[in-house]
């Protein structure tokens, strides 16, 4: 208590001053006006610099959360394209046929994470955070908001192992957007950058700058979904076709998020061609 007491006494005059000191700026910021506007504005910058660096500080925190919440609105907003892309088709019956099968099919999207991901072998691979107890199976595509990532390949009840799109062994059914001459879209195991467009008959005209998307005919991805645009094409000489180089749009180096794709009628869909197919002679 002395601790306490002692340098109270010894410097009891100061504090003394302080405090008629603090009561007199009190009156005056209390009673004139400009004072007291001058004390509001000095609070308000104070306690907004304040807010703004609590505001960045709990923004930085939910960072993740607000990543999967934009996730899951990429996602639902990828289902109600596809509903929209639905509801046309039904329209166009009216006035003639419709000969794009994705037209036909209904699809959902479940947003998952990538935990684990390679680039730079041949044969590359990703993990992502969700699995068969989510509803995930093999054979399952799986796209991003820049294209076709991969393919389920197998899972556990919480995670899966995809086939990257950046594996010599994938295969990815694209068209040319526009012209809808169709091919597949296979990697070279060199340049993560690029992939090579093949089986594109050598008469067809190809620009630098052309779009490549998905033709949606696999039932497993969904059409329309830009993968890259044409770097440059030349003929083979051993096949006689165009070999086509494509620029990724997507940074696989970079890869964070993606769309597990669930078609709710592929079910039906194998069904009815394993029925023609056991109906030939």
């Amino acid at each position: 208590m002395q601790f306490i007491l002692k340098p109270i006494i010894r410097n009891g005059l100061f504090l003394f001053y302080i405090l008629l000191s603090l009561t007199a700026f009190l009156f005056i910021f209390r009673n004139k006006v400009y004072h007291k506007a001058l004390l509001d504005k000095t609070s308000t910058q104070i306690s907004g610099f304040v807010d703004q660096k609590i505001a960045y500080l709990t923004h930085y925190t939910n960072l993740k959360e607000n990543n999967r919440e934009l996730q899951n609105a990429n996602a639902q907003l990828r289902k109600e394209l596809e509903k929209l892309k639905s509801e046309r088709a039904e329209s166009d019956t009216l006035r003639g046929p419709v000969s794009n099968l994705e037209f036909y099919q209904t699809y959902s999207f479940l947003p998952v994470e990538v935990i684990n991901n390679s680039v730079m072998k041949e044969h590359n691979y990703i993990t992502i955070n969700k699995g068969s107890r989510q509803g995930i199976k093999k054979g399952m595509g799986v796209i991003s908001a820049n294209g076709v990532v991969g393919y389920v390949l197998k899972t556990s009840e919480n995670y899966s192992r995809l086939m990257s799109s950046l594996n010599k062994d994938a295969r990815v059914t694209v068209q040319i957007r526009g012209d809808k001459h169709f091919g597949t879209l296979v990697w070279d195991g060199k340049d993560p950058r690029y992939a090579q467009l093949m089986e594109i008959p050598k008469y067809i005209e190809v620009s630098k700058g052309d779009t490549i998307e998905t033709d949606g005919k696999s039932g497993v991805i969904p059409g329309g979904i830009m993968v890259g645009t044409v770097a440059g094409s030349k003929i083979n000489d051993i096949t006689g076709e165009l070999d086509i180089q494509v620029k990724l749009k997507e940074d696989f180096a970079r890869l964070r998020y993606a769309q597990v794709v669930f078609n709710l009628q592929r079910k039906e869909i194998m069904e009815v061609e394993k029925d023609s197919v056991n109906a030939q002679p």
